[in-house]
């Protein structure tokens, strides 16, 4: 057992180690969800699609294939418009989205995943599949389901302090 682990459990359950722990359980969350999206992107580059940030990577997976606006990419990465903007200009100079005439609105533009977006997100995709299949293989569906119920709990009580 490490020094870590006996300290944890050596706590007072309603005192400061408790406390200590549910902030470790939230930097776990955070770590577990940048290696995911890491492992993704590796798994990116070693295919050939360089160029590609975990921030650019999510943007470019939001997009639909119909293309979008960058505002309406912007709600749905929840990120600024200048943000946004800037990863769909990264995006575009490494050849993974154009931007085009919206045709039901003359003034707007298009974000439209190119033929190479189209591959790195069928590459991405196949990449979550096996980081799905290692998941289960190390943790179990039973296990997998009981962690996601648990994760969205805390989400919710996360959200209602921050709400109140």
């Amino acid at each position: 057992m490490s020094e870590e682990d006996s300290y944890l459990q050596d706590g007072d359950a309603l005192g400061l180690d408790q406390a200590d722990l549910t902030e470790r359980a939230a930097e776990a969350m955070r770590g577990a969800s940048r290696a995911y999206v890491a492992a993704i992107v590796s798994t990116l580059a070693e295919s050939g699609f360089d160029g590609l940030t975990p921030a650019s990577i999510t943007l470019l997976a939001r997009l639909p294939e119909g293309g979008a606006q960058t505002v309406a990419l912007a709600r749905a990465s929840r990120r600024t418009k200048q943000a946004t903007g800037k990863l769909v200009a990264e995006l575009e100079a490494n050849g993974y989205v154009k931007r085009v005439r919206d045709p039901a609105d003359g003034r707007g533009m298009l974000v439209m995943p190119t033929r190479r977006g189209m591959d790195a997100l069928k590459i991405g995709a196949d990449a979550k599949v096996e980081l799905a299949e290692r998941t289960v293989s190390a943790l179990g569906a039973d296990e997998l389901t009981r962690l996601y119920a648990d994760l969205g709990r805390l989400e919710n009580v996360f959200r209602d302090k921050s709400a109140g």
